[in-house]
């Protein structure tokens, strides 16, 4: 075959774009789930395959290490320009992959190495150059199946033990997070000055002379990944571990609030039982005081009583207390949260309509129903404060087994929901902000439930279910 070397380059060719391409997607495929719109990991994965490209067909003199850097600092660099949120993350993202393209390519050189002994080693092949390019091109093809084959599953395995992919990773964490990786890097650095410096002081490859350095250095990369791995998972505990300690702090504080009150109407009543027991024995005072027609002395003992009452602050308690105590739910605890919610709505100018009723003579705990309408009221009279015509209704209601709970508000904007949690996305930060529905889900799934969260025009509705015996 005459023009067989032409053959030989063009494919060669082909083969190195190729595996450009197949970085390029599978660095896309790691960085979609990260992205708010996933679309963006297409701008990323199409920029280091550019950037690749671009120094493939420049002759520049530059270290096949130093190259794979360079796109994966062109990808990062793109990342930046479309979401600067969570740049620690991205940084990491961008450090595995990197390590991932070594780790793939090295061991599924492996087996691709030993079918092109196989074939060096045999004299009919190596006489026969259109043989001899079909099973290296085979040879080729198989390496690049493998290297797509590995590499997907490299890819697949961080993206499942990686949950938190939305949360933000502070510097410490990044310092944590970097700590397997790195190493790893520097045994990269390691293999690939050893591999050099043979080159250069034998005139041959390191892997041809001793093949063991293949299994090493595969060994050496099938640890580290494990490592990668690990670190990701025990990142993955501590931020559950801190996230559950914000949740149970937020809960236990909205207990404690809750208990607070029961605490104050408990002391309210003691007193007007007490002052309806006195009361008694004024009446009877009183009306000896008439019935002798010393009235001069009632309208004084009346004044005495007056100023008693005052002073005890009994008049103004009572007046506070039995003015907006209208809500009757069923439950005394249910009751307190649902006044108060209503007297904050209205105060805010938000019409309020309650029809919520208790579900009696079942096992539902009412610590468990005051966390739910604290969150929801909370958060429905947040949202409806900043529309025109805002209102909340609140109303439950019990189909056999299901008992729902619908807190329905006004909305002005559009609701996006996480794709993972099915919860509305916040713009507010983490820390700060997301636990009151995180802890609606937990109470509804102790009792086999659930919620559900939908918007309808400018309404937007939250449902729980409570499965209820």
């Amino acid at each position: 075959m005459e023009n067989i070397e032409v053959y030989w380059d063009v494919f060669f060719c082909v083969a190195r774009i190729s595996r450009m391409g197949i970085r390029g997607y599978f660095l896309c495929r790691l960085t979609k789930p990260f992205f708010i719109s996933r679309k963006n990991a297409v701008f990323v994965g199409a920029a280091y395959f550019a950037a690749m490209l671009v120094l493939y067909f420049i002759p520049l003199e530059m270290d096949a290490m130093l190259a794979y850097a360079g796109g994966i600092f062109t990808a990062f660099a793109v990342m930046y320009f479309i979401d600067r949120r969570n740049l620690e993350q991205k940084l990491f993202l961008m450090v595995v992959m990197y390590l991932l393209n070594w780790i793939s390519y090295s061991i599924a050189g492996i087996p691709r190495d030993i079918v092109l002994a196989f074939v060096d080693a045999s004299p009919f092949i190596m006489s026969k150059p259109i043989f001899l390019f079909a099973c290296y091109a085979a040879a080729e093809i198989f390496y690049d199946i493998l290297v797509f084959l590995l590499m997907a599953f490299l890819v697949h395995v961080i993206n499942r033990v990686y949950v938190c992919k939305r949360e933000n990773m502070s510097r410490k964490e990044l310092g944590l997070m970097l700590a397997a990786p790195c190493s790893v890097l520097l045994g990269y650095v390691m293999f690939h000055f050893i591999s050099n410096t043979y080159l250069a002081d034998t005139g041959k490859y390191i892997q041809d002379v001793h093949t063991e350095y293949k299994w090493i250095q595969a060994f050496y990369q099938i640890i580290s990944y494990i490592a990668i791995i690990a670190v990701i998972v025990f990142y993955q505990s501590i931020k559950e571990s801190h996230r559950k300690e914000k949740e149970n702090a937020v809960l236990s504080e909205q207990i404690e609030n809750v208990k607070g009150h029961i605490r104050e109407v408990e002391a309210l009543y003691r007193d007007i039982r007490g002052l309806r027991h006195d009361m008694g024995n004024h009446v009877t005072v009183l009306e000896n005081l008439v019935a002798k027609g010393e009235w001069q002395e009632a309208a004084g003992y009346l004044s005495d009583l007056k100023e008693q009452l005052k002073s005890s602050g009994m008049e103004n308690r009572v007046g506070e207390f039995s003015a907006p105590l209208c809500i009757k739910s069923g439950n005394p605890v249910t009751d307190i949260i649902l006044t108060e919610k209503r007297k904050e709505a209205e105060e805010k100018g938000i019409d309020f309509v309650c029809d919520f009723h208790y579900p009696q003579e079942t096992k539902v705990d009412s610590f468990d129903v005051s966390v739910i309408l604290n969150n929801a009221l909370s958060n429905a009279i947040e949202a409806a404060k900043e529309c025109g015509r805002p209102y909340v209704h609140i109303k439950s209601y019990r189909e056999r087994n299901a008992y729902m709970i619908e807190v329905s508000n006004r909305f002005c904007g559009q609701l996006n929901l996480d794709e993972e949690s099915g919860l509305p996305k916040s713009s507010k930060k983490e820390s700060e902000h997301g636990f009151g529905l995180v802890n609606i889900r937990k109470v509804a799934q102790k009792y086999f439930g659930d919620i559900d969260i939908e918007q309808d025009g400018d309404e937007v509705r939250l449902s729980v279910m409570l499965i209820v015996l």
